[in-house]
């Protein structure tokens, strides 16, 4: 006779008062591991508060410059609205036009405990030095720019009465002649000459210096012509009349000196130029601590007081996204690819 097959499972299952036991007891394991997973899926998802450890910001540049100013203010503002959880240090490496600290942070731990303060010079260099000890695009990240700050042609007492048009008049009619001088090769002060140079086709005589101080005095002393120099260390040599402000480099009028015109105003349409400052971490750091940084780095560029100390040198507090930070950088790669090559800029 022939049986139906039956399952061994099946066959062992318990009588009808214990099988709604059975299944209730079942259905609150499934519940309970359910609700396990979820939760151990929604921790290992939620990444640990940043700054998890001590942090550092390296300065590529000596302490007192606009660099090291603003990434002091950061730092200590970053402590602020992340609670005082963990220190935020500065940590000053100078030395090679930047490369020596920016050097130190490419080979740095990426894991949200080390970032670095850089300026225009950073997408200078790749193009101005045959070779550097990093890679300035495959070693770092962007995460986020802190500000803008403008600068400013300035002459010494014999050319007070000049405005840009005269002093461009003056490099048309005697090529190399004009001197301008600057901070050094590669700074800020000499590629903002140096793209005037490209856009109007003068040609200029570049006077490099040890740091903007011997560069302004030299100028006040009437032994170099002129400087673009940035507002941070111009503005109190132009309020004091020991220099003579032609134009500021932005987009707008400095507030600081209302009665100035742009460089695009007095001559030169187009022309803007600024020198920015940009957090950078080690290229592999994680995604998620770049993203709790940068949203941190934007409630510090909320707070009325940093933007009353940034403003208060002459700069503009800058606030941007991750994309927005990295779209920024490549543009700056971009142009001073093009004027460091037409105006043939090699470090020294």
């Amino acid at each position: 006779m022939n049986r139906p097959v039956v399952s061994s499972s099946a066959a062992r299952l318990p009588a009808r008062s214990t099988r709604r036991t059975w299944a209730a007891a079942l259905l609150g394991g499934l519940l309970a591991a359910a609700g396990l997973g979820t939760t151990l899926s929604a921790t290992a998802a939620e990444p640990a508060a940043w700054p998890e450890r001590p942090v550092k910001i390296v300065v590529p540049f000596p302490p007192g410059g606009a660099a090291d100013v603003y990434a002091r203010l950061v730092g200590q503002k970053l402590a602020e609205v992340t609670g005082n959880r963990q220190p935020i240090v500065i940590d000053n490496k100078p030395g090679a036009g930047g490369i020596i600290g920016t050097d130190v942070t490419a080979k740095s731990p990426a894991d949200g405990s080390t970032f670095l303060m850089v300026t225009i010079g950073h997408a200078v260099n790749p193009f101005m030095y045959a070779k550097l000890p990093y890679d300035t695009r495959a070693d770092f990240v962007p995460v986020g720019v802190v500000a803008e700050v403008p600068s400013v042609i300035v002459t010494g007492p014999a050319l007070k009465d000049k405005s840009l048009k005269d002093l461009l008049a003056m490099a048309r009619a005697k090529p190399d002649e004009l001197q301008y001088a600057s901070s050094g090769v590669g700074t800020t002060s000499h590629v903002g000459a140096a793209l005037i140079e490209s856009m109007t086709g003068v040609r200029m005589t570049h006077v490099p210096y040890k740091g903007a101080a011997p560069a302004l005095q030299d100028v006040m002393a009437d032994r170099v012509p002129l400087s673009v120099d940035i507002i941070t260390s111009s503005l109190p040599l132009v309020t004091s009349g020991k220099l003579s402000a032609v134009a500021v480099t932005g987009a707008k009028r400095a507030p600081k000196l209302p009665n100035v015109p742009t460089v695009a105003e007095a001559g030169i349409p187009g022309y803007e130029f600024v020198s920015w400052y940009m957090l950078l971490a080690p290229a592999k750091t994680p995604r998620p601590v770049l993203e709790q940084v940068n949203a941190e780095l934007r409630k510090v560029a909320g707070l009325p007081d940093f933007r009353t100390r940034i403003e208060d040198t002459g700069g503009q507090v800058i606030t941007t996204t991750l994309p927005q930070a990295n779209d920024y950088l490549n543009a700056e790669f971009t142009r001073w690819a093009k004027v460091v090559k037409e105006r043939n800029i090699k470090a020294d």
